[in-house]
């Protein structure tokens, strides 16, 4: 009985500091903190409510500087309602991220968290304050409930995520006649790639809660075409927390943070978790590249032939799954079957055109133009977001097939060290590519991202903004060694030898054997002897060319 006595004590204490685990608890706070220009937070605590429960927050010692409050709850998995009050559509929230507004009149609204799950959650909550000269975050809104919004709302799908954030309205604009006067800034901060636990979600979401912290751990969100919403690419199993700033446009210390929010563009609830390859093609094809890269990095200038046909035969596939998805909606396994197929036969009419032909300059412009297209899309990768003369599909596409043929054109003039790089540099990069995928690191995007901006609907807005964490140093690491240690051993390998190999059945004019004849040092052809004294005469059967 004294335990129980003194558990009821505990709760009804009153403290700054909170950690509760019941049914329906009543808790009060005081709001008498002192706080400063770039943390305005009031409070910041952890709660752990059990399944199917309330928790009633009201407060006390409110602090007279204060003209209103933003109240936020953060749960990790599960969505929770926030109303204040009354249970009604214009005063509850819901979601993972929450938060409400309430003035500093002479009674404080009285908030109340729900837990409509059936598992007990642990949730951060942090109170802000803010004066009478500091924006209202969603002041102005015009989407989304309640009236006024302070809390940001996120939505994903497989290649993008989608954050947007009702305007800001200045203290002194009470009809919202003029939001450009206030200036909202969206920040990003990845979590360490995937990293699913709690601990890890919280402390990145306190991580971005303060002025100070975001602006020491967050990165900017250009702007595009939207105002108050932002398109990025998705990076599914690498967590990122959002957040917007509201500053006044004539004065910067004014300001107030929106309720930030999170996604790891996939559900680590869902059966498939945020496994990227769930069908059996998929993870086969993924496999499969990890030993073509390899044969393609150290032996693909060796074997000239089945060089020409995988180069080929993945040039079709990339070329097919573009073609397919932008004139069908098919699900993945039937698209990759389809440019599987496809591929198969560009590589056998690629390799068909060497066999009957052999010319080399021609037979090397697909592998340089793969690599080409390679570099194009690792500086798109690479490129900063917010540039609006890239947002035009003209623009971006000249531009790229520019920087492609360049690259081609620039490795033409050196046929036999370009074949032996475009192999080293590439199979390398199959190589760590389905590396990339099993250990959750995000250079596989250098393509998918180029891919995506040719197939999905708006994805000229989107800004790419790649994590690049310790994961990705390790395989950008790998990529550049397997590719220099490829160059040089294939260099080695194919010292003293001819080029290229004669084409097998070739229909060519005959010419004098100066190209695949009988080799000497360093692949030079035996040529025909010329005449040099009055007693050898010219006729014309003599080469004029020798």
């Amino acid at each position: 009985m004294f335990s129980n006595y003194y558990y009821s004590f505990a709760i009804l204490l009153v403290v700054s500091t909170i950690q509760v685990q019941t049914e329906n608890v009543t808790i009060t706070i005081p709001l008498n903190k002192t706080t400063d220009l770039l943390n305005k937070e009031l409070y910041g605590e952890y709660v752990n409510l059990n399944a199917s429960s309330t928790l009633q927050v009201g407060f006390t010692d409110v602090s007279k500087s204060l003209a209103f409050i933003i109240f936020q709850v953060h749960s990790h998995l599960y969505n929770i309602t926030l109303y204040n009050n009354t249970l009604t559509r214009s005063s509850s929230v819901y979601g993972t991220n929450i938060g409400i507004y309430s003035a500093v009149q002479s009674t404080l609204d009285k908030f109340f968290i729900y837990n409509q799950n059936m598992v007990n959650l642990k949730l951060f909550i942090s109170i802000h304050g803010y004066g009478d000269k500091d924006p209202i975050p969603g002041g102005c809104n015009m989407e989304f409930q309640p009236p006024i919004s302070p809390s940001m709302h996120m939505s994903y799908n497989n290649d993008y995520v989608l954050i947007e954030a009702a305007s800001a309205r200045d203290s002194a604009d009470l009809a919202c006649t003029s939001i450009n006067d206030v200036i909202v800034v969206f920040y990003l901060m990845y979590l360490p790639e995937r990293s699913f636990d709690s601990d890890t979600y919280f402390e990145g979401i306190q991580n971005m809660m303060s002025l100070d912290n975001i602006s020491e751990n967050g990165e900017i969100i250009p702007q595009t075409s939207w105002r108050m919403r932002r398109m990025l690419s998705a990076y599914p199993g690498t967590g990122a927390i959002y957040v917007a700033v509201a500053y006044n446009a004539l004065n910067h210390s004014a300001y107030s943070v929106y309720v930030p929010t999170y996604t790891y563009a996939c559900s680590p609830l869902d059966e498939s978790g945020c496994e990227l390859l769930d069908d059996v093609l998929s993870q086969f094809l993924c496999a499969s590249l990890l030993f073509f890269g390899l044969f393609i990095c150290y032996f693909g200038h060796r074997f000239f032939k089945t060089e020409m046909f995988l180069i080929g035969s993945i040039t079709g596939v990339v070329i097919t799954y573009i073609l397919i998805s932008l004139i069908s909606e098919l699900d993945r396994p039937a698209l990759l079957g389809a440019a599987i197929l496809s591929g198969l036969c560009f590589g056998a009419i690629w390799l068909l055109f060497w066999w009957f032909y052999g010319i080399p300059v021609f037979t090397v412009l697909l592998s340089t133009l793969n690599l080409g297209f390679l570099f194009a899309a690792l500086l798109y990768f690479g490129m900063p977001g917010g540039l609006s003369a890239l947002q035009t599909d003209f623009n971006f596409w000249t531009l790229f097939i520019l920087i492609m043929s360049l690259t081609s054109l620039i490795l033409l003039s050196m046929t036999f060290l370009s074949n032996i790089l475009c192999c080293a540099i590439l199979g390398a990069y199959a190589t760590v590519y389905p590396i990339d995928y099993y250990i959750g690191s995000n250079l596989k995007y250098i393509i998918i991202n180029t891919i995506r901006r040719a197939v999905v609907p708006k994805f000229n807005n989107a800004v790419l903004l790649p994590p690049f964490e310790w994961m990705d140093v390790i395989m950008t690491v790998t990529w550049l060694g397997l590719a220099i240690s490829g160059f040089l051993f294939q260099h080695y390998q194919n010292r003293g030898r001819p080029p290229f190999p004669p084409p097998p059945r070739s229909v060519r004019p005959s010419m004098p054997d100066i190209t695949y004849g009988t080799t000497g040092q360093r692949g030079y052809a035996n040529v025909t002897h010329r005449p040099t004294s009055a007693h050898e005469s010219y006729n014309e059967n003599t080469p004029l060319l020798l």
